[in-house]
């Protein structure tokens, strides 16, 4: 059996939803990074990374998102991953996937992980204004890529997965997410599906954190 390991809210919510989506018999694992779980002994020997995602299998461990997502595009080829029929649906999917995970996703790591890029603290401040200013034209464009469509093509993927993750992120840090109607009414119809709907129930997390507060 699959056995995913995850932190409730974390990036790894999207994976998390490609799963529950596929309709795959799979154990979830919480590994809660605000407890620092992930730093664990028995942890570290899973993904020496320290990070979530990662996905147990009988080939081993999977690790990152991407990866993570494309393997389980192949194994059961469901929405909420990365499509399999079309190969530029396919290509447009890994290119936003590669975009939040390489980009926007370390935009936020400059604001609540400043010591990652230097261990000069004084430095620091200037590290997470620098993210906040990233983000601010980050979303605009994630704001203009939402419509009435999905944003890879005409069905619901990953990328849609991790769209959701950024708006609650960005509530997190004080943003003005009502500035974001276009992808606060493409998050709408998202949170209506009803695996997300599970997802969100397993994690602990209320709808409500996925919308403009």
């Amino acid at each position: 059996m699959l056995k995913l390991f995850y932190s409730p809210g974390a990036c790894s919510i999207v994976s998390h939803i490609a799963l529950e989506e596929s309709g795959a018999e799979f154990e979830p694992v919480r590994v809660t990074l605000a407890q620092a779980e992930h730093l664990k002994p028995e942890y570290l020997e899973i993904n020496p990374h320290a990070r979530v995602p990662a996905l147990g299998t009988g080939h081993g461990v999977v690790t990152e998102n991407i990866a993570i997502l494309n393997l389980i595009a192949d194994l059961f080829g469901k929405d909420g991953s990365v499509p399999r029929d079309d190969p530029y649906a396919a290509a447009r999917c890994n290119e936003l996937l590669g975009w939040f995970a390489s980009t926007v996703h370390i935009s936020f790591a400059q604001i609540w992980r400043a010591a990652r890029f230097t261990r000069d603290e004084s430095i620091h401040p200037a590290i997470v204004a620098g993210g906040r200013e990233n983000l601010e034209n980050q979303f605009a464009e994630i704001e203009a890529l939402s419509g009435e469509g999905w944003l890879a093509g005409g069905r619901f993927t990953a990328a849609d997965s991790y769209a959701l993750t950024f708006f609650r992120w960005g509530r997190r840090i004080g943003m003005d997410m009502a500035a974001f109607s276009r992808w606060a009414a493409h998050l709408e119809r998202l949170l209506e599906r009803p695996a997300v709907q599970r997802v969100l129930e397993r994690e602990g997390l209320a709808p409500a954190e996925f919308q403009p507060a």
